[in-house]
């Protein structure tokens, strides 16, 4: 008998093409970020620099290593080399890795939300672009939020403490440059959540009511994330600095994907949740019916 539902098969294969169309791009992003100079015409008159790697002090990468010192690193620090011979090509790559996540965003959004179209409907299909200009767009700023903000605190927080213990803040250079791609990384993740939270109560795969009856819960996880992955060093207050705005918007976008489905008909019949398709009923809440493979959001 004919049905809709995709073999689980085709599933993988449709997953491994997304991933390398994010895979390609990124790819393509981090070479380019790697080697782009921040002035290409005085890289095409002297093009004898790529061959001793000179053109490295040139590149964008270079001026944004420089840009981080100016902007973040107190005016009494200074930077000491790496101890190990290598630190200094892996801040380098770290750097490009970071700055290729971020400019890679909106093809991962647009993939991630395409890998489960065919199983929409063509309404829920709107959603994509919306999609991936909000999850873009809040990775942005909580890269931003993390740069000036997390990070500059953090380092202002650190600077009395070495004045009270009569400590010269001599900071290795791997361990400064990976607290602040840390810190930038992990802000530019967690600020794209409220997006994933909206999505899945806008699809009715998570009701906002789990939000709302387990927010002590959730404001606890979140409390504990920050704390250990987030603000390292900085103190309950600088935890304070990033829970707050996440916290909001996460509630933001709980009260917004409230408001999305409100007024739609309960998927239920004799107490058990069915599918809006093929009306068969389901064993439990998922996006796509075990019966014809259709959303049922």
């Amino acid at each position: 008998m004919f049905s809709g539902r995709l073999p689980f098969s085709e599933h993988i294969e449709e997953l491994r093409r997304r991933l390398k169309v994010v895979a390609y791009s990124f790819l393509i992003i981090f070479v380019v970020v790697l080697l782009f100079p921040v002035s290409p015409l005085s890289s095409i008159r002297d093009p004898g620099q790529y061959l001793n790697l000179t053109f490295l002090e040139g590149t964008v990468i270079a001026a944004f290593l420089r840009t981080v010192v100016t902007d973040l690193l107190p005016a009494s620090w200074r930077i000491i080399s790496g101890t190990g011979i290598g630190e200094p090509m892996e801040i380098y790559i770290m750097a490009s890795l970071l700055l290729s996540v971020a400019l890679d965003m909106p093809v991962i959004a647009y993939e991630t939300y395409k890998f489960v179209g065919p199983a929409l409907t063509e309404r829920e299909r709107g959603l994509i672009y919306p999609f991936v200009a909000a999850a873009s767009a809040l990775f942005a700023v909580g890269v931003g939020f993390g740069y000036f903000v997390i990070a500059r605190y953090l380092l202002i927080f650190l600077g009395p403490f070495y004045v009270a213990t009569g400590t010269t803040p001599f900071v290795d250079a791997a361990s400064f440059y990976y607290i602040i791609f840390l810190i930038i990384g992990a802000t530019g993740v967690s600020f794209t959540s409220p997006v994933f939270v909206y999505s899945l109560i806008r699809l009715r795969v998570l009701e906002a009511d789990l939000f709302s009856k387990n927010r002590v819960i959730i404001w606890f996880v979140i409390w504990v994330v920050t704390g250990l992955f987030l603000t390292p060093d900085g103190g309950p207050l600088l935890d304070l600095v990033i829970f707050i705005p996440i916290v909001t918007m996460v509630e933001i976008a709980v009260a917004l994907g409230r408001r999305s489905v409100r007024g739609q008909p309960p998927k239920v019949r004799e107490g058990r949740i069915v599918c809006p398709s093929c009306g068969k009923p389901l064993s439990r809440p998922m996006l796509f019916c075990e019966h014809c493979g259709r959303s049922i959001a």
